[in-house]
C-alpha cells in the first residue's frame, strides 16, 4: 500500500510519480469547507464503496469507475481491465491545454491514503 508523509505545505505519496493521488488528497481535505461538514465527515460519505466521489470543475475529478469505458483511454490500450468484483476509482487531474493525467486506485487503499492524510492534516494543524 502507498504511503502519504507531510513535504512542506503538501502531502507527498509514495509511488505517485505523476502527483495525482497527492493533488487528489490535497483537494479532498479542503472539499469539507466546501459542504461546511468535517472532513472525515464528508470524505467517509463520498468515498464509501456506493460514494459519489468529487468533482473540482476545471481541476480535477474522482469517481468509481463501474466498466470499462469509465476508464481513461491510458488503461484500455492493452484492453480493458476486469472491474468486476472489485471497487476501482479514477483520480484525474485535469490539465487545460495538455492531456490529463490520471491514476486508478482500489477503494480500501484510497480509504487508507485518505485516512491517512487526515491524520497528518490534523497533526499538522495541531502543531
Amino acid at each position: 500500500m502507498r504511503t502519504v508523509r507531510p513535504a512542506g505545505t503538501i502531502l507527498d505519496v509514495s509511488e505517485d510519480p505523476k502527483k495525482v493521488i497527492s493533488d487528489f488528497l490535497g483537494y479532498a481535505l479542503s472539499f469539507g469547507k466546501i459542504t461546511g461538514r468535517s472532513p472525515a465527515e464528508t470524505l467517509a460519505e463520498r468515498f464509501s464503496p456506493q460514494g459519489k466521489g468529487m468533482t473540482v470543475p476545471d481541476v480535477f475529478l474522482a469517481y468509481r469507475a463501474e466498466g470499462p469505458d469509465d476508464l481513461p483511454p491510458e488503461f484500455t490500450e492493452a484492453g480493458p481491465p476486469d472491474l468486476k468484483g472489485k471497487e476501482t476509482w479514477v483520480l484525474t487531474r485535469l490539465n487545460f491545454g495538455r492531456l490529463s493525467a490520471s491514476e486508478l486506485v482500489e477503494g480500501p487503499e484510497l480509504r487508507h491514503l485518505l485516512q491517512e492524510a487526515l491524520k497528518q492534516n490534523s497533526q499538522s494543524a495541531a502543531s
